[in-house]
């Protein structure tokens, strides 16, 4: 079946100051090229100290390497303003707080604008200020990976709800498809056959939670219960989280992985999948992935989290900085198999349902044209 376009393409500038490789950036990578695959001109403006700047390069996307930071952002100023100048660029979508800022005021200072688009990734509070309520009443449409996000821009900031859209990150459901476990891969790590084994894909921050999961496992194995924990992801918390490990004696049963491209093979290694944030969450992509290859999953009652995980339905949650609730959420999972599998399966649902790739950029494809067909972000 071929790709269906909307009626019209578009001309689509990202901008991200950003220089790590996490769900915010990847977000950005995915939506840029399921875009591109549906008509659309996509065109990056990234930092070159940052990942997302190589990545987009290899995937041939147009990037203009521009620094942000300090001094160097009027000059970036002065480039986004020459970019969005030559009226070529029919939509600016800004993603990080830097950026969007240069960005915002780069098009603020031109007399013909295109189409300006905030992307809020996290759902951290922000400054109720002056500066700040221009910032987020300036676009035409801000988009939010999540309605916890939304709400908190209505309440925070009051920005009309009629310009805020909530659309979580799509899964590319081919590749995130459910399998069987490879075995050469767990040989490796050293787990033996039979064995249960958590997972925790994310990068390695101290508000995604680690040290509550090693705290969890460390419980689950007093109480009899013997499984290993498999941590894909890099970051700035890995010698807190490796010492960590060493304080709880438990270096035999936990494998840090590091990061991982091919993310899915090692979901399919896990019995169940472990997220346990306890700030700053849209909804998860690693979450979603998850669900989308049938894992049962643990979550807990932060940001975004909830909108996907219904408890016994689609998944299992606890509070947040909870070791104790965590362990015990983990040990159903142990003790019940045709329930874990049951929560996989209506997880896999819903991603089939509401979270695939596609399903993602035609919400953001109406966002682009309501907002355009109003004339909104394009004067103030």
């Amino acid at each position: 079946m071929g790709l269906k376009f909307p009626h019209r393409t578009y001309a689509i500038l990202h901008t991200e100051s950003s220089l790590g490789w996490g769900g915010q950036e990847r977000r950005i990578l995915a939506e840029a090229a399921v875009m591109r695959q549906r008509g659309h001109r996509v065109s990056l403006v990234c930092d070159p100290r940052g990942e997302l700047y190589s990545r987009a390069r290899a995937q041939v996307f147009q990037v203009t390497a521009v620094p942000f930071g300090g001094t160097q952002n009027l000059r970036a100023w002065a480039r986004l303003r020459r970019l969005l100048g030559r009226g070529e660029i029919e939509v600016l979508n800004t993603h990080s707080s830097l950026d969007s800022w240069v960005g915002a005021l780069a098009w603020r200072s031109l007399r013909t604008r295109p189409l300006l688009v905030r992307t809020r990734h996290l759902s951290t509070r922000v400054k109720n200020n002056w500066p700040t309520r221009w910032l987020y009443r300036a676009p035409g449409a801000i988009i939010t990976t999540g309605q916890v996000t939304k709400e908190l821009l209505m309440t925070r900031l009051g920005v009309s709800a009629r310009r805020i859209f909530s659309i979580p990150t799509g899964v590319e459901l081919p590749e995130f498809a459910p399998r069987e476990k490879d075995r050469e891969l767990q040989a490796r790590l050293q787990i033996p056959d039979g064995a249960f084994i958590f997972g925790s894909v994310a990068v390695l921050r101290s508000w995604k939670g680690h040290l509550y999961i090693l705290e969890a496992l460390q419980r689950l194995l007093e109480e009899g219960r013997p499984a290993y924990l498999v941590v894909v992801g890099e970051g700035p918390y890995r010698e807190v989280i490796q010492e960590k490990i060493t304080a709880l004696g438990l270096g035999e049963r936990v494998r840090l992985a590091g990061y991982q491209d091919r993310v899915a093979d090692w979901f399919a290694l896990m019995d169940a999948v472990v997220l346990a944030s306890y700030a700053n969450e849209g909804v998860p992509q690693s979450l979603l992935q998850a669900l989308a290859m049938a894992k049962p999953v643990v979550g807990t009652t932060v940001g975004g989290i909830p909108e996907v995980i219904v408890p016994d339905e689609t998944g299992l949650l606890a509070p947040p900085k909870d070791a104790g609730a965590l362990a015990q959420a983990m040990g159903r999972l142990m003790d019940n198999p045709p329930q874990a599998r049951e929560l996989g399966r209506r997880g896999r649902e819903l991603v089939l349902e509401r979270f695939s790739l596609e399903q993602m950029a035609a919400e953001v494809e109406a966002v682009y044209e309501v907002a355009l067909k109003s004339g909104a972000g394009q004067g103030g």
